[in-house]
C-alpha cells in the first residue's frame, strides 16, 4: 500500500501539505478512490481514501492506530562535510533512530546554520520514514554545543565512540551490560579533544570501540546505530517470540 506523510493524524478529513500532495498526484499517480496508508511524526498510522486531488490532496480517515513500541535511540554526532550529512540523516532515518543531535565540538569543521539546511534534513528524514515504513519520523535537533548536550545526558544510558585502544569493544559492552544505551555520541573526524574526553569521563560516560579501523563520522554513526537498533528491537519482542 502506498504511504503518505501528514503532520497530524486524526479521524475525519485530512488535507495534505504541498509536498505530499505533489508526491501523491505526480509521483505515485494516485486518483480519487485510491486507498493509502498515512503516518505522522509520532508514528501513528491510518488507512485513508483519497476524495480530492486539487488544489491539495484530501483523504477520509476512519480509524487511527497508535504507534507500536520502538527503541528510543538518540545519535549525537559531529556534522559530516557536504552531502555526507544528507546521507547520514537518510540512513539514520531508515534504521529507525528517534533523534539526531548535530554536535558542535572543539574540532568540528561543519557548523550548519539557517532554516534551509534543517528543513532539507527534515524532508530527507520524512522521505526515509515513508520508504522504509518505519514508525514515526526522526527528530532533528538544532546544532548543540557538546558541553550543553552533556548536561542533558544520563551517563548510565549513554556511550561514546572512541578510538582509544583501551576502549571496550562495543559488542562486548552490550553483552556485559545486557542493555543498550539510548544515547550514542560520535565525534568529528579529528577526534575528541583531550578536554572533551576528560569531561565525558568525569561525567561517567563509557568509551566504546567499533574496532581498529578509523571510520568517517557518518559511517561510525550508521554502524553503531544499526547495532543498537537491532539489539534494542530484539529486547522489545514478547518472550514467546523468537
Amino acid at each position: 500500500m502506498r504511504r503518505l506523510f501528514c503532520e497530524s493524524l486524526n479521524p475525519g478529513r485530512i488535507v495534505l501539505g504541498e509536498s505530499q500532495s505533489h508526491h501523491a498526484r505526480s509521483v505515485l499517480r494516485l486518483v480519487i478512490g485510491d486507498e493509502v496508508e498515512l503516518f505522522d511524526p509520532s508514528g501513528r498510522t491510518a488507512r485513508a481514501v483519497i476524495d480530492q486531488l486539487e488544489p491539495a490532496v484530501a483523504l477520509r480517515v476512519e480509524f487511527v492506530a497508535d504507534a507500536p513500541a520502538v527503541p528510543d535511540i538518540c545519535i549525537a554526532s559531529a556534522v559530516p562535510k557536504g552531502d555526507r550529512a544528507d546521507w547520514l540523516v537518510e540512513k539514520l532515518g531508515e534504521i529507525g533512530i528517534a533523534r539526531w543531535v548535530p554536535l558542535k565540538t572543539a574540532r568540528s569543521v561543519v557548523h550548519p546554520q539557517g532554516e534551509s539546511k534543517f528543513d532539507r534534513w527534515h524532508r530527507i528524514a520524512t522521505e526515509a520514514a515513508r520508504q522504509s515504513r518505519r514508525v514515526g519520523v526522526m527528530e532533528i535537533a538544532p546544532l548543540t554545543d557538546l558541553s550543553v548536550f552533556l548536561t542533558t545526558v544520563d551517563p548510565t544510558q549513554a556511550s561514546v565512540l572512541s578510538t582509544n585502544p583501551r576502549s571496550i569493544p562495543f559488542t562486548q559492552f552490550l553483552n556485559t551490560k545486557h542493555q543498550t544505551p539510548n544515547t550514542l555520541l560520535i565525534g568529528p573526524e579529528g577526534g575528541w579533544s583531550d578536554n572533551e574526553v576528560s569531561t565525558m569521563h568525569a561525567r561517567g560516560l563509557t568509551g566504546v570501540s567499533l574496532g581498529r579501523t578509523i571510520l568517517r563520522v557518518e559511517t561510525a554513526a550508521v554502524v553503531a546505530a544499526g547495532i543498537v537498533s537491532v539489539v534494542a528491537s530484539t529486547m522489545l519482542l514478547p518472550p514467546d517470540r523468537p
